[in-house]
């Protein structure tokens, strides 16, 4: 089963142990257009380092700096679910949106969603820079997080949280918890959902 995600480009930002916001979602309530979204917003800060260091946040995506001097990066992809599924087994087909998702049908006609938290997060500094950035900036972080969310028509079972009227799952992971070593040890592998996908 191929792997194909969601995850944003978040290798340029999480080294720099900046604050930022990642929103990933995928739609799953149209079965003719499912659509994968990532959107990042770095603070002024963030975007302004990496400038500094020549990288570019959002080299799979479109950039736009706002009026307060954050950046946001869009990442996304609508397809239908035939052919969502097909690219998980096909190895050329790159949905250019990161690694760390699997998408797969079950034989009741649900479908599994699982995000790879591990690999999704693989590029956080060591255990101990984390233990120092936390120690700095432990304060700037806070209200920061990477949320995942995960849309259909029901949601059948989740390890995270089922919201509003049942047709949605989400997982909030702040990046307190994300660069604390002993939080993070606490979360799960993989944030996983089965779910009833619309029509």
């Amino acid at each position: 089963m191929r792997r194909t995600s969601m995850g944003l480009a978040l290798a340029a930002v999480l080294p720099l142990a900046g604050c930022f916001d990642a929103d990933v979602t995928a739609d799953f309530t149209d079965t003719s257009a499912v659509r994968l979204d990532a959107v990042m917003t770095m603070d002024p800060e963030v975007y302004d380092l990496t400038q500094g260091m020549g990288e570019d946040p959002c080299e799979d995506g479109e950039g736009s700096v706002n009026s307060d001097g954050s950046f946001t990066c869009t990442m996304g992809d609508t397809r239908t679910l035939d052919d969502l599924l097909a690219a998980m087994d096909d190895p050329e087909n790159d949905l250019g949106i990161g690694e760390g998702v699997e998408i797969r049908e079950l034989d009741n006609g649900n479908i599994s969603v699982s995000f790879d938290l591990s690999e999704m997060t693989e590029d956080l500094p060591p255990e101990e820079e984390r233990q120092q950035v936390a120690a700095m900036f432990g304060e700037a972080l806070a209200g920061h997080a990477m949320t995942l969310t995960v849309i259909g028509d029901e949601i059948v079972s989740t390890n995270g949280e089922i919201l509003g009227d049942g047709t949605a799952a989400r997982l909030v992971i702040p990046l307190t918890v994300m660069f604390d070593p002993v939080l993070a040890a606490e979360l799960p592998q993989s944030f996983d959902t089965e779910l009833v996908p619309g029509g």
